[in-house]
C-alpha cells in the first residue's frame, strides 16, 4: 500500500498578500476588526489530537487524528484509506463549498482544499494523510460537525463521492486536556 502525504496549506486561498495589515482600524471594515487577533482561540490554540474514525459502506475510512484553532485558520489531522477498486474524491465540487466544519453556533467553517487536489482525490487502495485547513479561527465551541461531500450520499457502497458527516466532541476534547 503506498501511502500520499495530503499538503492542505493556503494554497486554494490564493495565498496573495493583503493590505489590511497596514491600514489602521478606523479604516478597515468592522467585520475585520471585530475578527482581528488570537483572542478565543479554541484550546487556546494548541493542537489536540482525536481518536475518530468512519467507515462508508463504499470502504473508505476516514479518521480524525488531530484538531487545531489558529488565528486564521482551524486545521484538522487526516488520514484517508481508500479500500475501493476505483478513486474517490472527497470534494467532487469544489466550487460550491461541499466541505466544512458547521459550529454549534451555527457558522461554518469553509475547506480550503490545496491546490495539487483540489477534489481531494485518493486512489485505488491509496493512503492519504495529512491536513485539512478550513476558513477561519475556531471559536470556544462544545462541538462542531465535518461536513465532506455535503450533498455525497452516505449510505452507498457504490459511490465514488462518499458524504461524511462527522460529530467533533470539542468540548470533551478541551476538556480532557485541562484535567
Amino acid at each position: 500500500m503506498v501511502t500520499t502525504l495530503l499538503s492542505c496549506g493556503l494554497i486554494g486561498c490564493g495565498g496573495g498578500t493583503s493590505d489590511a495589515g497596514n491600514q489602521s482600524a478606523e479604516q478597515l471594515p468592522p467585520s475585520v476588526v471585530a475578527t482581528s487577533g488570537t483572542g478565543a482561540l479554541w484550546a487556546n490554540g494548541a493542537k489536540k489530537a482525536l481518536d475518530l474514525q468512519s467507515a462508508h459502506p463504499n470502504g473508505v475510512v476516514l479518521q480524525l487524528t488531530s484538531v487545531q484553532s489558529r488565528p486564521t485558520e482551524t486545521v484538522l489531522g487526516v488520514r484517508v484509506i481508500n479500500g475501493r477498486d476505483r478513486a474517490i474524491e472527497l470534494n467532487r465540487f469544489n466550487s460550491n463549498r461541499d466541505g466544512y466544519l458547521a459550529l454549534d453556533t451555527g457558522e461554518r467553517l469553509y475547506l480550503s482544499p490545496p491546490g495539487n487536489n483540489p477534489r481531494l482525490s485518493v486512489e485505488a487502495g491509496q493512503t492519504l494523510e495529512g491536513e485539512l485547513v478550513f476558513l477561519g479561527k475556531l471559536p470556544q465551541s462544545q462541538s462542531a460537525v465535518l461536513i465532506l461531500n455535503e450533498n455525497g450520499q452516505t449510505d452507498s457502497q457504490y459511490t465514488t463521492t462518499p458524504g461524511y458527516r462527522i460529530n467533533l466532541p470539542l468540548g470533551t476534547v478541551a476538556g480532557a486536556a485541562a484535567r
